[in-house]
C-alpha cells in the first residue's frame, strides 16, 4: 500500500510578493517530497509574533491528526531564540520559541517540546537571515518522515518556552472591555472579547463603543443587517467582531489593532 502524504501547513508573515514563501516550500520537498503543503497564510503582519499565535490557536485543529504546522514568523532570526518541535492533540508543531506557541501551551493543547540542536538536520549552508528555509523547513521535513521528536534535541518543560503577553477581556459594572485583535482582508474588526465572556443574546446587549462609534444592531449573521450597516456578531472563531453588511466596518471606523472597545449590556449579568 502506498504511504500517505504527510500534510504540512505553512503559517509566514512573508507575503508573496518574494520569492520566500516558495523557498520554504522547495526546501520542504527537497528534504521528504511524500508531502503535501497548505498555505494557512503568509499574511500575517510583519514581526507580529502574537497575530501568529492567534491564527495557529484558532486554526490547527480543523486538520487532521498527523498535521505538521510551520510557523515562520521569526523577528529573532540568527539571534539568541532557540527553535522548537512539539506536539500536542495529535499535531505536531515547527516553530521559533518566541511565543508563538504559547497559547497553545496556556490551552493545555501541548504535551512535549523538544529543543532543535542536530545541525545535521539543516542545509549544509544556512543562512543567518533565513533560517525557516534553512532550518526550519528541513527539520519539517524530518519530522514528516519521523515524529520521534528526541531525534532534534533535549525536552523542555513547556512552561519554561517564551510567552506572549494576551490582552484580556475585563467584566466590570455591566460592561466588557476589549480591544481590536485584528483586521480581516473584509474590513471586519475581531476584538479580544471571546463568546464566553459573555451570553451572546442579542436582547441583552445595549451599544458596543469604539472610538465615536456607538453600535446598537447585534446580530447572529451578517445578512441580519441592512447592507452597509455597522453591526455586532459573533465570528467563527468564537469573537465578538464589529463588521457592515457588504462593506468594511474598519474603513467606516478608522480604527486599529490595539484600540478599545467596551461591550454594554442591558442587564449586568454575566457568567461565572
Amino acid at each position: 500500500m502506498e504511504k500517505a502524504l504527510v500534510l504540512i501547513t505553512l503559517t509566514t508573515d512573508f507575503g508573496l510578493q518574494d520569492p520566500y514563501v516558495g523557498q520554504l516550500k522547495g526546501a520542504l520537498f527537497k528534504g521528504y517530497s511524500a508531502i503535501t503543503v497548505v498555505d494557512l497564510t503568509h499574511a500575517i503582519p510583519a514581526w507580529d509574533v502574537a497575530a501568529a499565535a492567534r491564527v495557529i490557536r484558532s486554526s490547527y485543529h480543523y486538520f487532521p491528526d498527523g498535521t505538521i504546522h510551520l510557523i515562520v514568523v521569526d523577528p529573532g532570526v540568527g539571534g539568541q531564540r532557540a527553535l522548537l518541535v512539539a506536539a500536542g492533540d495529535g499535531h505536531f508543531f515547527v516553530a521559533p520559541d518566541n511565543g508563538v506557541l504559547s497559547m497553545l501551551v496556556a490551552d493545555n493543547r501541548i504535551d512535549t517540546i523538544h529543543r532543535v540542536e542536530r545541525p545535521d538536520f539543516f542545509r549544509s549552508s544556512v543562512s543567518a537571515t533565513f533560517h525557516g528555509r534553512d532550518i526550519m523547513a528541513p527539520v519539517a521535513a524530518v519530522l514528516a518522515a519521523s515524529t520521534n521528536l528526541e531525534q532534534f534535541g533535549p525536552a523542555v518543560e513547556p512552561g519554561s518556552i517564551r510567552t506572549i503577553l494576551v490582552p484580556e477581556s475585563v467584566r466590570k459594572d455591566g460592561c466588557v472591555s476589549g480591544q481590536v485583535q485584528r483586521i480581516d482582508h473584509f474590513g471586519n474588526i475581531q476584538t479580544s472579547i471571546q463568546a464566553g465572556d459573555v451570553v451572546f443574546e442579542p436582547s441583552a446587549f445595549d451599544f458596543l463603543q469604539i472610538g465615536d462609534h456607538r453600535i446598537s444592531q447585534f446580530v447572529r449573521t451578517y445578512q441580519d443587517a441592512a447592507p452597509g450597516s455597522l453591526l455586532v456578531l459573533i465570528n467563527s472563531s468564537g469573537h465578538v467582531e464589529i463588521a457592515a453588511n457588504q462593506a468594511s466596518a474598519a474603513e467606516r471606523i478608522g480604527c486599529i489593532q490595539g484600540d478599545p472597545v467596551t461591550l454594554h449590556l442591558l442587564e449586568a449579568e454575566l457568567p461565572t
